[in-house]
């Protein structure tokens, strides 16, 4: 008898050591990877994506507009990381999110790819099934974008250069890659349907020049403004601005990284823009910014605004002087609710004849469709009522 038993009890540890597994073992092997599928990113990578995919980092938080629109009420389940640009460059989507979606205050923060802080360990310790960023990132040749590529971690390159195009081609890419394909293509028809509305039509070739500054400082400093980059190419707002019917007046006379740079105060004043535009969001380091979003009061908006005709000489602006000083959010610019800046812009370049847009129930529409957060607060203002 106590032999048989001694048998038994080696049989019973020889079967836990080959054929059992931990708790951890199990959780990790919870959901195998049966499935992998292949797309060419926006880079023009191959990349080979494990299916489904169930842990997402997101490498600038900012592009969860774009997300959101693919993912719809799964937005909350399935990231794992991401960096602080959504909590820090526009707190009131952030807020926004997190009050729809409780568990994403929980998602792990990581470091800012742009200053080269993101650590790779940290990335890996997620165990991600795909990290996705933009293409500017791989460009800025990063030492921890570097390592996550040299790692084998599949990532996925996003673009959002040209903002009428980019972000419906971002949309479609991450439907495929996430088993939302309808979804997303529904979404990116009814965006390119949107802006045909404006860029569907042929241009006068008298076209007015605009002015658009970053509000990110307030009136009493003066901000970004979108001209080209040192290799001669637009984008962001810049873009916007060239594929529309205006003049923007940075244009030639501001270069630098993404085409970013400070105008001469003396210079814009001898340009005498007939549009000025300021963009604004909440920004949680630049209290006196001109604070635009989910969460933004009118009022106050349009006395942020306000203030910037009152800085020196501009009241002999023409754009001050027949009120049409405006401020529009400033993710407009380059996600896929750009349609809302092609719309309003040319509105004011041009009111009688897209005098029938209404671009804030277009982006009160959008958000119904697709995004899983409601529409709120003020995005769209102008200082003074015409």
């Amino acid at each position: 008898m106590a032999f048989r038993k001694f048998v038994l009890v080696l049989l019973l540890i020889s079967a836990f050591e080959n054929g059992g597994c931990s708790p951890q073992q199990k959780s990790q092997s919870e959901h195998p990877k049966t499935n992998s599928l292949a797309v060419t990113d926006l880079a023009g990578r191959e990349v080979i994506i494990p299916q489904p995919v169930e842990r997402i980092v997101l490498m600038r938080s900012l592009c969860l507009y774009e997300l959101a629109t693919v993912l719809g009420d799964e937005t909350g389940s399935r990231l794992v990381g991401w960096d602080s640009s959504l909590k820090t460059g526009d707190r009131d989507a952030y807020d926004k999110f997190v009050e729809r979606f409780p568990e994403l205050a929980q998602v792990t923060e990581l470091g800012d790819v742009l200053k080269d802080a993101v650590s790779a360990e940290a990335v890996l310790g997620l165990k991600p099934d795909l990290v996705i960023m933009n293409t500017y990132m791989r460009q800025r040749k990063s030492i921890g974008v570097e390592r996550l590529e040299a790692a084998g971690v599949p990532i996925l390159y996003l673009e959002f250069d040209d903002p009428f195009r980019d972000p419906q081609r971002s949309i479609r890419l991450l439907g495929k890659v996430l088993g939302r394909q309808q979804r997303a293509d529904e979404a990116a028809d009814w965006v390119d349907a949107q802006l045909d509305e404006v860029l569907g039509h042929e241009f006068p070739e008298d076209k007015p020049s605009i002015y658009m500054e970053a509000g990110t400082y307030g009136a009493s400093q003066y901000g970004n403004t979108f001209g080209r980059t040192q290799q001669g190419a637009v984008s962001n707002w810049a873009s916007v601005l060239d594929q529309l019917p205006c003049r923007n007046v940075a244009d030639g006379a501001v270069s630098g990284m993404y085409g970013l740079g400070v105008i001469r105060p003396e210079y814009l004043l001898t340009s005498d823009p007939e549009i000025v535009v300021v963009t604004g969001a909440h920004w949680t380091s630049f209290p006196d910014s001109l604070r635009l979003g989910y969460l933004a009061e009118e009022k106050p908006a349009q006395a942020a605004l306000q203030a910037y005709s009152n800085r020196e000489g501009w009241s002999e602006l023409n754009a001050v002087k027949h009120r049409k000083v405006y401020g529009l959010h400033t993710r407009f610019g380059s996600h896929i609710t750009s349609f809302a800046a092609a719309q309003q812009l040319a509105k004011w370049i041009d009111p009688e004849k897209f005098a029938h847009l209404n671009p804030l129930d277009s982006l009160r529409e959008f958000h119904e469709e697709f995004l899983p957060i409601e529409f709120s607060g003020t995005w769209i203002v102008q200082s003074n009522d015409e």
